[in-house]
């Protein structure tokens, strides 16, 4: 149940877990964060959890339901945040924000002083997000990657 302008009262933020693998794969086919199942592996997932633990975060409501996810990293140097989903129903309710500051507040505990987030460029949503959060647009940089996308 979610309350008007504000976050689901009975929604909580935990840790990703191994079992929530394919509840989180459909919040991110849903929300046009990957392709296809076959983008991200369960294993994939695993080694994530284990490279940056307590940084993968979901958000459930009271039936178990995975409303929400983000997705901090920490390089030694920056800390990064991607996958922000927010399931359509529980939009513009706070509920990114609220995943927002969470992950950055454990990017800050891990010593992270720069974060910076990975958002399309056509997501105005997202954009406008974090800017009300305080992160700057850089328009000079270009993300390149190599091998699977």
């Amino acid at each position: 149940m979610m309350m008007a302008d504000s976050v689901p009262y009975n929604a909580r933020i935990r840790e990703f877990k191994l079992s929530d693998y394919d509840r989180v794969i459909s919040l991110w086919l849903e929300c046009n964060l990957i392709r296809s199942k076959e983008s991200l592996s369960k294993e994939m997932l695993r080694i994530e959890t284990e490279r940056n633990p307590r940084l993968f975060l979901v958000c459930e409501d009271s039936s178990g339901r995975i409303i929400g996810t983000v997705v901090g990293a920490w390089d030694g140097w920056r800390g990064w945040i991607y996958k922000l989903a927010v399931t359509k129903d529980y939009r513009r309710g706070g509920l990114a924000s609220r995943l927002v500051d969470e992950v950055t507040n454990r990017l800050r505990q891990s010593g992270a002083q720069i974060i910076r987030g990975y958002v399309k460029k056509e997501n105005d949503a997202s954009l406008s997000l974090f800017a009300k959060l305080g992160f700057t647009r850089m328009d000079d940089v270009v993300l390149v990657t190599l091998g699977r996308q």
